[in-house]
């Protein structure tokens, strides 16, 4: 079950989504240092405004969304927290043309973030235009000096577009960068104790009705942090959710396997990156241990949609 997406979770630094006045919490490695930015801070009320478009976005909620971006808009109209949110608007609205005219006009306002790159980039890529994709990617990744956070997903989305485009060499050429740098990138506690997460996909596995436990009961559920290189020189995505590696039971019999054929990787590094806090890691480890199983008895990609797993 891959992940996509330009960012993730920010491991190493936590920064207020609208405010002008931002904090960051890094680890240095010799303690912990707080970074005030007090640069173009936005009123008040802006900010209000901001956050309720980000919670209606969250939600799903346009309606709302909009009414809460007009208002920021109307008080900021150039500042690029409120570009940012209007690029996101218009991606979840479905309106590609509005949303790359907005990420231009953020990298425009700041010209030092690599946020409306890395959005334009993704724009691309989702409206089936890889090579518009690639190249933008490459631009940002040789003109700009990145942090580690940064690189890591324009790498990530860079793969994915050679991926498209046929470019098996290049995708696993950036996608063994990203492994590196994800593993760098790695936050210093994980957000779920490691017998805690067993424990959460134990209980997903628990959902299943008796019958479907019985096909299950030879087929091993391994936890690791994210897929090893040898996976990802197979042409694994390195920030794949789970996997279900074998033979799906419906092709045993045909393929001669046996009843230990087969077995379902959780990559817990990488479903902590989709999840806030613990309650919605759990979520996310159910909905990818139910995933994963429902490919051992052979559903594919267009089933997992139907079914909401995907």
């Amino acid at each position: 079950m891959p992940a996509r997406g330009n960012s993730g979770a920010r491991a190493t630094a936590a920064v207020d989504r609208c405010g002008a006045v931002t904090t960051a919490t890094l680890d240095t490695g010799a303690g912990i240092v707080v970074i005030v930015n007090e640069e173009n801070p936005l009123d008040p009320e802006t900010q209000r405004h901001l956050e309720e478009a980000w919670d209606a976005l969250d939600q799903g909620d346009l309606r709302a969304a909009q009414r809460a971006l007009k208002h920021a808009h109307d008080e900021a109209p150039e500042d690029p927290a409120v570009l940012e949110v209007e690029a996101e608007y218009a991606v979840a609205a479905d309106r590609p043309d509005e949303a790359l005219d907005a990420y231009r006009r953020w990298s425009e306002a700041d010209p030092d973030d690599a946020g409306p790159w890395l959005g334009s980039a993704e724009g691309y890529l989702d409206h089936g235009e890889p090579g518009e994709c690639a190249r933008l990617l490459r631009e940002l990744l040789t003109d700009f000096d990145l942090d580690p956070l940064d690189e890591a997903d324009a790498r990530h989305l860079l793969g994915i577009a050679c991926e498209e485009k046929g470019d098996r060499k290049g995708m696993i050429t950036e996608w063994l960068a990203v492994l590196r740098l994800d593993v760098a990138n790695d936050p210093p506690e994980r957000l779920m104790d490691p017998a805690r997460f067993s424990e959460v996909a134990e209980d997903a596995l628990e959902e299943l009705p008796p019958e479907v436990l019985a096909h299950l009961r030879n087929v091993p559920i391994f936890v690791e942090d994210r897929p090893s290189e040898a996976l990802v020189l197979e042409g694994l995505d390195p920030r794949t959710l789970g996997l279900f590696h074998g033979i799906a039971m419906p092709d045993r019999s045909s393929l001669g396997g046996g009843p230990e054929t087969g077995l379902i990787h959780l990559f817990q590094r990488n479903l902590e990156r989709e999840a806030d806090d613990e309650a919605s890691l759990a979520e996310q480890v159910r909905v990818t241990v139910l995933h994963e199983t429902a490919h051992y008895f052979g559903a594919d990609e267009d089933d997992l949609l139907r079914f909401g797993l995907n």
